[in-house]
């Protein structure tokens, strides 16, 4: 069957895979994430490139949805499927512009994660709220964090006198992921930058920062060999429309939305958005 072009209104690998969108194959890459018996990273990307459909992926791949990856490159490789409980708190529509706000979002986030597994949230702050969802959840299996944007409400509100608040909530609220280690099989982290020098990060040191790692560098974004062999009909309609011969076509497709490099002997991609 046809693989369709995603739209807009498609970005999550489930979605992609039961509507049979086009999914370029980036398992391989996850797979190496996931092999060990535990593991924790960051990664750092612009916007809008592809972080929240790897946070998706790792989603399905611990909620055992082995189905969903037939034909993919992790599909039979050696891996147990085990089923995770998952963490998974997605702060892209986090739009707040208080403290207050900051904090009644994350507790709302903890309270329906809790409320989806069929557990009351305890604690008296949001610090607490989150290790005994960890502890309480990890009673069945080790848990699964995935953190898409941790960055956004620091992004939204770094002009306010009061910015250093909204990195201080964050610290403690994160800080659960490092006090709780024992009892996480698996934590991955995604933003824009990292925050290192105002110590957001300090407690988390157990996170493997693979943002600029030559073994990651290509796993987000389009490489040249995987543009041309996935988007053949695409290029194919363009050309004709703009009546431009295919070298040509390529160079200036090359030029406007190639470039971003993240390690120096890595290849350069294409933002995937750009060319939706």
């Amino acid at each position: 069957m046809e693989k369709k072009y995603p739209t807009s209104s498609v970005y999550t690998f489930e979605d992609l895979r039961m509507g049979n969108f086009l999914y370029i194959d980036k398992t391989e890459y996850l797979w190496n994430l996931v092999k060990p018996f535990k593991s924790m990273y960051f990664l750092s990307r612009p916007r809008r490139f592809g972080k929240s459909l790897t946070v998706s992926t790792l989603k399905a791949i611990f909620q055992g949805k082995k189905e969903l990856f037939k034909g993919l490159a992790i599909y039979d490789k050696p891996y147990d499927w085990k089923k995770h409980p998952v963490i998974h708190l997605d702060n892209g529509n986090c739009n707040v512009s208080s403290v207050d706000e900051l904090k009644s979002y994350l507790h709302a986030i903890l309270n329906n994660i809790a409320m989806s597994f069929g557990l009351e949230l305890r604690g008296e702050n949001l610090s607490t709220n989150f290790q005994f969802l960890i502890e309480d959840l990890a009673k069945d299996a080790p848990v699964v964090i995935l953190v898409d944007e941790y960055d956004k409400p620091i992004l939204s509100n770094i002009t306010r006198p009061d910015s250093k608040e909204f990195l201080n909530v964050l610290k403690g609220f994160y800080s659960s992921i490092k006090t709780c280690e024992s009892k996480i099989r698996f934590a991955f982290v995604t933003g824009v930058t990292k925050f290192c020098h105002v110590s957001l990060f300090s407690d988390l040191n157990n996170l493997n920062d693979i943002s600029m790692n030559a073994n990651y560098a290509t796993m987000l974004g389009y490489t040249q060999e995987e543009f041309e062999a996935n988007f053949t009909e695409w290029i194919a309609e363009t050309e004709k429309t703009h009546n431009l011969p295919h070298d040509k076509f390529l160079a200036e497709i090359k030029e406007w939305y190639d470039g971003y490099k993240f390690h120096a002997r890595a290849e350069s991609v294409y933002n995937p958005v750009s060319l939706a």
